[in-house]
């Protein structure tokens, strides 16, 4: 059975609670958009912005 690290799930919780507003942030601020063309864009800036915190939370700590 696969050990849990409970701080990277931690952190990734913490990350995925500030994702909330600052997409709803990106949402206010196309809302001139219609609503699917807005939550395209929004999911897309968010995939730019957390992609590259979840790859720092999953990194790697040991080398196998």
């Amino acid at each position: 059975m696969e050990k849990i690290n409970f701080k990277q799930y931690g952190l990734y919780l913490l990350r995925w609670q500030l994702s909330t507003p600052i997409l709803a942030l990106v949402l206010y601020l196309l809302s001139n958009f219609d609503i699917l063309s807005a939550t395209i864009i929004a999911n897309f800036i968010g995939g730019l912005i957390f992609y590259w915190v979840d790859k720092y939370i999953f990194r790697k700590k040991t080398v196998d």
